[in-house]
């Protein structure tokens, strides 16, 4: 069935003369609302396409009459209407199917987690499956760093429908992003959808890891050589560690917004900093960062500058000296102490 038009005003018009006056030729009709007989017959086709006009066919000339909203609505929206309904009864009948076998289903679950503390799944499809159905009977909270500046926009694309439904559950969701992420236009995107449906995101200059926590109770990991696969944890005590090495990374975090401020400059400054001082090289550093090594590099040669170093030896060294001079002094280990 298509969608009919919206009624124009002549057409309304229209219908309004036949129900006060009655049946009436095109040539009255015409007449009475100051209107070409090519003007009336044309808002009587579109009376006529919804149903609400017919020709009373024993009347000589022939006459229009009104037909009732209710007449229409039964001969124009009736039949797919009860096909709508049967479709619709067709699709109770499947749920009410599939939910009776869920007792099942979360038994033979319950008795897989107890079972495999750690489990290491090799398949891209099967990671998704499994992620999706952790996300799916999630219940409370949801912890997730994502190294690497912005996210790919085919994995924004999934994550987004996923993470929405389950921010619409009430679902706390908190995601950690390198501060590099804070300048690509897709995941800027994402934050500010997810955001507005109650999501946290905070920015940190380098993280731990790849990682996601379904209520603190599964974590699913990178595979190290092998960027397909993923080992799914369900282990208490290993998931509790992991969820707090992540409080302790958000509670350093930065809120996220689609540039960099004065700390979070400094701490990106800071990283690069450190892993000069340790000889990285740029394309380490670059990596371990999330940005390009275009990017990198100006950053280090903006380091350099700031310092007056002629040499990424010479930038190390003075680093070093200027770490060593803002330390706190060493304890010494022979003086004697106290017990509170």
């Amino acid at each position: 069935m298509g969608e009919a038009a919206e009624l124009g005003p002549v057409a309304v018009r229209l219908y309004t003369r036949l129900l006060e006056g009655g049946p009436q030729p095109t040539t009255a009709l015409a007449a009475a609302l100051g209107l070409s007989e090519e003007h009336t017959e044309h808002a009587a086709a579109e009376l006529l396409r919804h149903r609400l006009l017919a020709r009373d066919p024993d009347a000589a000339p022939a006459r229009w009459r009104a037909v009732s909203p209710y007449t229409a609505a039964a001969e124009l929206v009736g039949p797919e209407e009860n096909r709508l309904r049967r479709r619709l009864e067709t699709l109770e009948r499947t749920r009410a199917r599939l939910s009776s076998l869920i007792p099942l289903y979360e038994e033979t679950y319950r008795r897989g987690a107890d079972s495999g503390a750690v489990e290491v799944v090799e398949s891209r499809d099967r990671v998704m499956l499994l992620i999706a159905d952790t996300a799916a009977r999630c219940t409370e909270e949801v912890l997730t760093v994502q190294p690497g500046g912005g996210r790919p926009p085919g994995y924004l694309e999934r994550a987004l429908p996923r993470d929405l439904e389950m921010l619409g559950r009430g679902v706390r969701l908190h995601t950690l992003y390198q501060h590099t992420a804070r300048y690509s236009p897709g995941t800027q995107e994402y934050v500010r959808a997810v955001s507005a449906a109650g999501a946290e995101v905070r920015t940190l200059g380098e993280l731990f890891g790849k990682m996601l926590v379904f209520d603190r109770a599964t974590a699913f990991l990178p595979v190290w050589d092998n960027p397909d696969a993923a080992v799914v944890l369900r282990e208490p005590s290993a998931v509790a560690f992991l969820c707090s090495v992540f409080a302790n990374a958000w509670s350093l975090a930065e809120p996220f917004s689609a540039s960099y401020t004065a700390t979070t400059a400094t701490q990106l400054q800071d990283t690069i900093a450190g892993r000069l001082a340790d000889g990285a090289k740029d394309e380490l550093i670059a990596r371990r960062l999330g940005m390009s090594l275009r990017t990198c590099r100006r950053h280090i040669a903006e380091l350099m500058d700031e310092l007056g170093a002629e040499s990424r030896f010479q930038a190390g060294y003075l680093l070093a000296l200027r770490s060593a001079s803002t330390a706190p002094p060493a304890e010494d280990p022979h003086r004697a102490t106290t017990a509170p």
